[in-house]
């Protein structure tokens, strides 16, 4: 856990920062930030279930999950969802519902940054609540905006 921790700051500034010269390029770089956020929300999650409320990994998984939800907006560029005829999750529908989805983005970003202030609290009734609640805005856009899985 200690290596993720390590290395997820780099991975989501990378991502976020690339300007993608293509669409292959684009999903890639979307692809390792989402899957850094995902490590840090299952760290995050890991360090719920095991009650470490205090813990420094807590606080920094969620600085990462915000860094992550500020990322996210640079994405989606124009030509990187399935138009491009390349493997991805992205619906189309973030494309043509743009207003829709930028508002999912900033419910998520929100919510992250309520997370970093109440992981920063270690008070566990609202940690496990902020959990609930972060889950919730990333199931909000998931459900309209991604390719379900399998």
């Amino acid at each position: 856990m200690r290596n993720l921790f390590w290395k997820a700051p780099f991975l989501l500034l990378g991502a976020a920062a690339t300007i993608a010269a293509t669409p292959a390029d684009s999903i890639r770089s979307r692809v390792a930030g989402y899957r850094a956020l995902g490590a840090a929300f299952k760290a995050t999650n890991d360090l719920v279930r095991a009650g470490n409320f205090v813990s420094p990994g807590l606080r920094q998984a969620a600085g990462q999950i915000s860094a992550a939800s500020r990322g996210q907006y640079g994405w989606f560029p124009a030509g990187s969802g399935p138009q491009s005829r390349l493997k991805t999750a992205a619906r189309a529908e973030i494309w043509s519902r743009t207003a829709e989805f930028r508002a999912a983005q900033d419910a998520f970003a929100r919510q992250a940054a309520t997370f970093e202030r109440i992981a920063a609290s270690g008070n566990e009734a609202a940690i496990r609540s902020g959990v609930r609640q972060l889950g919730a805005s990333c199931k909000g856009c998931h459900d309209t905006f991604r390719v379900a899985d399998d």
